[in-house]
């Protein structure tokens, strides 16, 4: 599975200390990232969307995840960085993943009548946004607000995208 050592990185990357450069280049592990991703999204999508193929789903958002950073490093001249740039935001979600689901799961959904897990999901959503810019501020050699449009383009375009595609 994982090495102590890729959690520690993973872990620096979603704490803001250490960028995608520090992952290895490797297939198996951006396979292994999006796989734990998926897998922990799988719940919340059923739970919250019973309507929904989160399978569909999840392949939708992988795919406009992959090539929206492929098309922005390629603009930049960066190409080379996909292995890793997709490796960090893909492991550093599941790591999201994985602190949000007692609270989508315990706690309740946003949209529900609970304050508290709104304020969860709102930190969530400010964490998640935060890593991603960091990630990509990173990857892309941006800075400011330019960056921080491209990350909101990131995150909630892959939403948009999928809800267009799929109607859930």
């Amino acid at each position: 599975m994982l090495q102590s050592g890729l959690i520690q990185r993973f872990l620096a990357i979603a704490t803001l200390r250490a960028g995608p450069e520090d992952l290895p280049y490797s297939p198996r592990l951006l396979g292994l990232a999006i796989t734990l991703t998926a897998a922990l999204n799988i719940p919340v999508i059923q739970q919250y969307s019973p309507e929904a193929r989160p399978f569909l789903q999840i392949a939708l958002m992988v795919g406009y995840n992959a090539a929206f950073l492929g098309a922005a490093l390629a603009l930049r001249g960066h190409g080379q960085r996909f292995m890793q740039t997709a490796t960090a935001l893909f492991g550093c979600d599941a790591i999201i993943s994985l602190a949000a689901l007692p609270v989508l799961l315990v706690i309740g959904a946003p949209g529900e009548a609970n304050a508290t897990a709104a304020f969860a999901f709102f930190a969530l959503l400010i964490w998640n946004i935060a890593v991603v810019n960091h990630i990509l501020r990173s990857a892309l050699s941006l800075s400011g607000v330019l960056s921080f449009g491209i990350t909101l383009l990131y995150v909630f375009g892959a939403s948009l995208f999928v809800r267009a595609v799929t109607g859930a």
